[in-house]
């Protein structure tokens, strides 16, 4: 499993914290920001993981031993039960709706109380469902599925908002 006694959580949820607002969470930007989040995770993983989500479908990350792991985030991710919110899996293209395993392991963040969770491909497996005429695979985990590695890490502030980086987007126009 991912230690993350080498990682600078500070910075990465530095990055989270600078991508949590309303236009970058926007059907426009989702992407953008997850996009960004991912980058950092990498990055400040200090050579641990090295990102493939560019070109890899259904993985996230390569860890330094060949572990595949899968990152999902959103705000307010863990309930105060325990449970999990509802988590998209995968988007089919076709009915055909088969999840295969992509991954060792998926990474759980909170973006809100900047926490980070993780569960296994077996776990991930025995909780997916589908919901009727919907084109998602989700899952939703219960407090004993998971296990929490980090919580309410302190952000770093970044120089560099969101704002900047779009309004920068916008000097292509």
């Amino acid at each position: 499993m991912i230690d993350l006694s080498c990682f600078n959580l500070e910075e990465f949820f530095g990055c989270v914290n600078a991508t949590n607002t309303k236009q970058m969470k926007s059907n426009s930007f989702k992407t953008l920001r997850t996009w960004l989040q991912e980058k950092s995770f990498a990055k400040w993983s200090n050579g641990y993981l090295k990102y493939v989500g560019d070109y890899k479908d259904g993985v996230d990350f390569i860890s330094h031993d060949n572990i595949n792991y899968e990152m999902k985030g959103s705000l307010r991710m863990f309930n105060k039960n325990g449970s999990t919110a509802p988590i998209v899996l995968k988007n089919f293209q076709s009915d055909n709706k088969v999840v295969k395993k992509t991954f060792d392991y998926m990474l759980l963040v909170d973006t809100g109380s900047m926490c980070i969770g993780i569960t296994d491909w077996e776990t991930v497996e025995s909780r997916v469902y589908y919901t009727p005429k919907s084109p998602t695979a989700k899952v939703k985990f219960e407090p004993d599925d998971y296990t929490i590695l980090v919580s309410n890490v302190k952000p770093t502030q970044k120089q560099i908002t969101s704002s900047d980086i779009l309004n920068n987007l916008l000097e292509i126009l």
